[in-house]
């Protein structure tokens, strides 16, 4: 193993004690104190370069900065400093999450307008022979062996990078407890385990992690890429929050890189080895596998050539530094007690023992709670891929989702086999499709169906004027939503329930209340009461709806009651006055129609 120590002296020639002096007068109020100079420079550190990860000694000042940024500077630090080279560090401001939400006028924009002046200012005195101020000495040393057009340059290159310390210490803490299943995962792909540090700059080992761009989970996983992966992200879950199984996808993902970089790079007459391919392999998990191998067709296997010849409108500041990044945060974690003495024990207990099984159809969690008696708060930390919406029992946990339950020695066949038995379960709509037509807005047509306009706009994703064209499809939210429990267990349109009473039936494209009722030899109004439907309300392609079967309604006659027909037909009285929306109280007339309960 070979160790290359960062030599900084050749750009912090001329560095003094006295340092760049504030002259900023006020912040805004997310500042805590106005920014200042380094109380010392960007250090030494000696990385472990081997034949797995290369270190080119052109990326050594770059590695130390973000070593500096896991360790020395926490999230409520601002750091200014050069974007093509990092190392150039020209001030530090503390301020409430560091560098973001920054805006203009800001004490984030007035510091970056203060240093831009002060280097062109400094460049200026220098080319004039001039005296210089400490603070100005303090920049010319940053650039000393560069020519004083470098240093003008630098003025358009000023970047606020927040420190991480506070979560670096979090991560590290987290990295035990999923280690094992990282290095499991890699060794199943017959990876290196040095890849097991990358979530540190991915997501801080935070699984719930969601960034502005979509990327999300432990792996920070994009969704077409996760879909790619074979997770299930949809409506209803997402398993790039899955720690394990994001892991094992995420392993996917390294061997599809290095295999098609390392073919890549024999076609375009390059000898491969780990030390120049992985590199490429880590950007690539930032930039893309595609991106890599255009850069590899472009400046061969080196990755010093690469960050400074390449050129991409995508290749930017973020995706120069991930490599560096990379290196520095498996610095830190392998050197732990040096940056981190006394870091308590992670006390989390997110990862239990359980049963994997997978639905045979979907189910809600307030059924597979009360009939496996597993409570929700259960369900949810053993499920973290199951979304908000089915935690708020308005959608179903898929049909084949590999469900996680406590863990049981005789497992979980029985309960499973009978709630298999119950009555199919559907998910209802929370919307409703209109066609536009010619003069209608999208307010008049939120009215017409008792809709909240801003409601239809946000469901539609329409500009604040809520713009629409005639023929345009539009998504009318409803109050239905939720779910719904069909009246029997087929899939097909029309099925029967285990009594032969009663029937469900699955609505299709274009069918109205009236029409399925007539299908059924039922009476319209029958038909809207049965399910609890009236004449406004809208049907739900898919949805499963009651229709009558063979001796299923009774014609009352005279002198008949509710309870004497209920004794005719061998239920229970109660049953029957609820199957009908009827009290003790209520009044029935000759040749009104009651439904028969099964008597299942």
């Amino acid at each position: 193993m070979k160790l290359k120590t960062i030599n900084l002296s050749s750009f912090l020639h001329g560095f003094t004690a006295l340092l760049l002096v504030s002259v900023l007068a006020s912040f805004s109020g997310t500042a805590k104190s106005a920014a200042k100079p380094l109380d010392k420079p960007v250090g030494n550190y000696p990385l472990q370069c081997d034949e797995t990860f290369s270190c080119p000694e052109s990326l050594l000042p770059r590695v130390s900065f973000w070593v500096e940024v896991f360790s020395r500077w926490d999230t409520n630090t601002a750091i200014f400093h050069d974007k093509d080279n990092p190392h150039r560090v020209y001030s530090t401001l503390s301020r409430n999450e560091g560098c973001r939400r920054s805006r203009k006028g800001d004490s984030i924009d007035r510091e970056r307008k203060r240093l831009k002046k002060e280097l062109v200012r400094t460049a200026e005195r220098i080319r004039n022979k001039q005296a210089l101020s400490s603070a100005q000495k303090y920049l010319e040393g940053l650039f000393v062996g560069q020519p004083v057009s470098e240093m003008t340059r630098a003025s358009e290159r000023i970047r606020c990078q927040s420190g991480n310390q506070d979560r670096m210490a979090k991560a590290l803490q987290q990295f035990q407890l999923y280690r094992p299943t990282i290095l499991d995962a890699l060794e199943q792909q017959n990876l290196t385990p040095e890849l097991q540090y990358l979530p540190f700059v991915e997501s801080a080992f935070n699984p719930e992690a969601l960034s502005h761009v979509g990327a999300a989970g432990l792996w920070q996983i994009m969704p077409s890429t996760g879909r790619a992966l074979g997770l299930k992200v949809t409506h209803a879950v997402d398993e790039r929050y899955d720690p394990d199984r994001a892991t094992y996808a995420a392993a996917k993902y390294f061997r599809d890189s290095v295999d098609r970089l390392s073919e890549t790079a024999f076609e375009n007459g390059h000898a491969v080895n780990a030390s120049n391919l992985n590199p490429f392999v880590i950007t690539s998990y930032n930039y893309g596998v595609r991106g890599m191998q255009r850069a590899i067709k472009q400046v061969g296997l080196s990755y010093e050539r690469l960050l400074l010849e390449y050129r991409s409108p995508n290749f930017q500041t973020a995706v120069k530094n991930f490599y560096a990044s990379f290196l520095a945060a498996r610095h830190v974690a392998k050197n732990v007690d040096a940056f981190f003495p006394a870091l308590p024990e992670t006390q989390d207990t997110r990862i239990y023992s359980h049963n994997g099984v997978d639905l045979d159809r979907a189910t809600s969690v307030k059924r597979l709670s009360s009939e496996l008696g597993v409570s929700r708060d259960q369900l949810e930390r053993l499920n973290p891929a199951i979304k908000k919406v089915v935690w708020q029992d308005r959608a179903l946990v898929p049909k084949g989702f590999r469900l996680k339950l406590p863990f049981r020695e005789a497992g979980w066949s029985a309960q499973l086999a009978a709630m298999a038995k119950l009555p199919a379960e559907f998910e209802k709509p929370g919307y409703v499709w209109h066609r536009v037509r010619s003069g209608q807005t999208a307010c008049g047509i939120a009215e017409q169906y008792r809709a909240s306009c801003s409601a239809l706009r946000r469901l539609n994703k329409l500009n604040k004027r809520g713009t629409i064209y005639a023929g345009k499809r539009l998504k009318v939210p409803t109050s239905n939503g939720g779910i719904g429990v069909s009246g029997g267990t087929a899939s097909a349109s029309v099925a029967q329930s285990s009594s032969g009473n009663t029937q469900s039936y699955r609505v299709q494209r274009g069918d109205t209340a009236c029409q399925i009722a007539n299908r059924f030899s039922m009476r319209c109004g029958e038909f809207l009461a049965l399910n609890g439907l009236n004449r406004r309300s809208l049907l739900q392609v898919g949805q499963r709806v009651i229709v009558s079967g063979d001796n299923a309604w009774h014609t009352v006659s005279r002198g008949q009651t509710a309870c004497s027909i209920a004794n005719r037909y061998q239920v229970s009285c109660s049953s029957l006055l609820d199957a009908n929306r009827l009290t003790r109280r209520s009044t029935i007339y000759v040749g009104q129609r009651l439904r028969i309960p099964s008597r299942g």
